[in-house]
């Protein structure tokens, strides 16, 4: 397998253990933890960006089966994204335009959008390096992404019904709304198991990696996998 990807792999562990580390604290001092009160907020997005970048930096070392795995992953963080741009674009609006109010379907909109942010961030981890692990693995990748999605939800609904608030306060240039944030970031904290769970499935590449380096893997089969398994 590719230098590049190896080094990828740590980065984001580094990343994981560090995010679920900050998580963990943040549930036992029940959201205290705020982002924006400590550098180590930054660190887990610094860690996700390096780790992107050399993969992106590796693409030519890459074999056919995990450049699709790495096309599809990409697809999936791309409509995460969209996710955020269309909550984003929708706040906009709801500001620009205060006559209109806030529709139920406003809010539905928008609790949808940054649960499927949320949630896509996650997918994209667990697809990258699916192929990668070793069944146990692929099981903790699996719990990862439905517990994130349990946890996604829950952001979500929190979210939507905060929504009039937030387009109030935003309307009104004020942006005191350290009460709306803090719930979020206690239930945000729930998001350290899916945290750690990463943490180990990528762990576990990292070792069948080095594991097989050296040693030719057969051509993917009809079902995608070594050896046509």
């Amino acid at each position: 397998m590719a230098s590049n990807l190896r080094i990828s792999l740590t980065i984001l562990s580094i990343g994981f253990a560090i995010e679920g580390a900050g998580e963990v604290y943040s549930l036992l001092t029940a959201g205290s933890f705020l982002p924006g009160t400590s550098l180590l907020f930054l660190l887990p997005a610094t860690m996700t960006f390096l780790g992107l970048l050399f993969l992106l930096i590796g693409r030519h070392e890459w074999g056919d089966l995990h450049s699709a795995r790495v096309r599809r992953s990409n697809r999936i963080f791309g409509l995460s994204l969209l996710g955020g741009f269309v909550a984003a674009a929708e706040l906009g609006l709801l500001v620009a335009y205060p006559s209109y109010g806030v529709p139920w379907w406003a809010e539905l909109i928008f609790g949808a959008a940054i649960g499927g942010l949320v949630l896509g961030t996650f997918a994209t981890y667990a697809h990258l390096v699916f192929h990668l692990v070793t069944a146990p693995s692929r099981i903790a990748l699996i719990v990862s992404t439905g517990w994130a999605l349990v946890v996604s939800a829950f952001i979500g609904e929190t979210l939507a019904g905060d929504l009039p608030v937030i387009v109030g306060s935003v309307g009104a240039h004020s942006f005191s709304i350290e009460y709306l944030v803090s719930p979020l970031d206690y239930l945000a904290s729930f998001l350290f198991v899916s945290y750690f769970l990463l943490l180990g499935a990528y762990v576990d590449a990292h070792i069948t990696i080095a594991w097989r380096r050296g040693t030719p893997v057969p051509p993917s089969g009809p079902s995608g996998r070594p050896g046509g398994g």
